[in-house]
């Protein structure tokens, strides 16, 4: 919390190292080849007897069971920290919700990308045959196209999603809506040892946009992916790319210690909760003249790192959050091309003398991203190769970090969709056309075809 005694308070030389700490320290003797983790989301929606929506499934009971009830099937529930409910299942895997109800199933870090698919595919199973039980299914896709945004209400009251609803308020809607209607699948990587650290960050960087546009799956007036809409319209002061990245610097802690500096301060927490911050006081106002609640300290600015959004995210490792939420059978694709990608050195130096010159202008591809997914020719092509590149660089991973099935179910999504100038959008679009019924049956996995609890 902040105080009032100078002494106490954050200095401007130490922010470099608390960024450093908490966000890029690579270790020596850190192996080449990391760990996997992954975090799927998803809208719970109630069916009719013929398999259309019938509203979002709440967190409580309402008439029917809620999310507590379905998930407790599974295992009671606790929370975390902040006052999220958390349902612990094997292995390391959790289940918790999202502002507005959706559910994230989330792995541990596992030693190869197969295991951890392994476990998000057993968790997801379990997580989706309780929801069958309680005539429900789960919808992955990046936006909930199902249900108008103002019709779903916040269903976590926590001081954190409080304060952040109360901020992004002042910011505009589209904070509200990213909040409850919309859900990811972020894919968790090691930083690596120094040697190969800030390669891995920049490559990361560089594929940001054709991550959004090739897995796009959120179709929204004027753009393919309305997650990735939402969030360029959220808040540019902690979204996006780092901007000294854009302008050259090769240093990734100055990087995010220029992003944390120059983003708005989102809360401030004090002794009875957290207070919204003000969209145009930024955190290095803050440190420079204080405020009423008093001046940062090192933990005011470790906590600031968690509400920063970028496209990846350094925590000791890189959250790369991209990807609209994907049904499970294309859920292997961006992580068999990213692990290609940033853990195999040829194809991480291929990607980055390809890629690199584009450097300056990433913020204004991801909008096109965004907009038009690799239907843009540019973006289209830009994808077509950089992805060859990867899925060579996962064929040449270590025989077991990669199943077979999933090399082969990447190479069948890059010939169906983009090497076709198509996305999953594309896709949802016209089953929704068709009907909202059929839309669900794209997003979800049919019971049928999972493994019985």
């Amino acid at each position: 919390m902040p105080t009032h005694d100078l002494r106490a308070a954050l200095a401007a030389d130490e922010v470099r190292d608390v960024v450093a700490a908490a966000c890029y320290a690579p270790e020596p003797g850190a192996p080449e080849l990391g760990k996997v983790g992954l975090e799927a989301e998803a809208f719970p929606v109630r069916l009719t007897d013929g398999g259309a929506p019938a509203g979002r499934v709440p967190l409580t009971d309402s008439g029917a069971p809620g999310t507590l009830s379905v998930l407790g099937r599974l295992t009671p529930h606790t929370q975390t920290p902040g006052g999220v409910p958390l349902f612990a299942l094997d292995a390391g895997t959790q289940v918790t919700c999202e502002p507005g109800g959706q559910v994230e199933v989330a792995t541990a870090p596992w030693d190869t990308a197969a295991a951890a698919l392994a476990a998000l595919d057993r968790a997801s199973m379990d997580v989706a045959h309780s929801y069958a039980m309680a005539g429900a299914t789960l919808a992955a896709a990046g936006v909930d196209v199902w249900h108008p945004a103002d019709s779903v209400t916040r269903q976590l009251e926590t001081p954190r999603y409080s304060a952040m609803a109360a901020y992004l308020a002042r910011r505009g809607p589209a904070g509200r809506t990213m909040m409850c209607h919309t859900a990811s699948l972020q894919v968790n990587l090691c930083l690596g040892p120094p040697s190969t650290a800030g390669e891995r960050w920049l490559v990361a960087n560089l594929l940001a946009p054709l991550l959004v546009a090739t897995f796009a799956a959120s179709p929204v007036p004027g753009a393919v992916s309305g997650r990735g809409l939402l969030w360029r319209q959220l808040d540019p002061t902690r979204t996006g790319l780092p901007a000294r990245s854009l302008s050259g610097s090769e240093d990734p802690v100055d990087q995010l210690a220029g992003l944390a500096l120059s983003a708005d301060v989102l809360l401030v927490r004090t002794r009875h909760g957290c207070r919204p911050g003000t969209p145009g006081r930024t955190f290095g106002d803050w440190l420079r003249a204080g405020g009423p609640a008093g001046w940062p300290t090192a933990e005011d600015l470790r906590y600031h790192l968690t509400t920063l959004f970028p496209e990846v995210r350094a925590r000791g490792f890189l959250e790369l959050r991209g990807v609209d939420a994907l049904p499970r059978r294309w859920r292997a694709v961006p992580v068999v091309l990213l692990v290609g990608a940033l853990y195999d050195a040829r194809a991480r130096q291929q990607i980055r003398g390809l890629l690199e010159r584009h450097r300056a202008t990433l913020s204004t591809l991801l909008d096109r991203a965004v907009v038009s997914g690799v239907a843009d020719p540019a973006m289209c092509a830009q994808a077509v190769e950089a992805w060859s590149l990867a899925l060579a660089g996962g064929r040449r991973l270590p025989v077991g970090y990669v199943r077979d099935q999933d090399l082969r179910t990447t190479e069948t999504f890059l010939d169906h969709f983009t090497m076709r100038g198509r996305c999953p959008a594309d896709e949802l679009a016209e089953r929704l056309a068709d009907s909202p019924a059929a839309a669900l049956a794209w997003a979800g996995d049919p019971i049928d075809t999972l493994t019985p609890l």
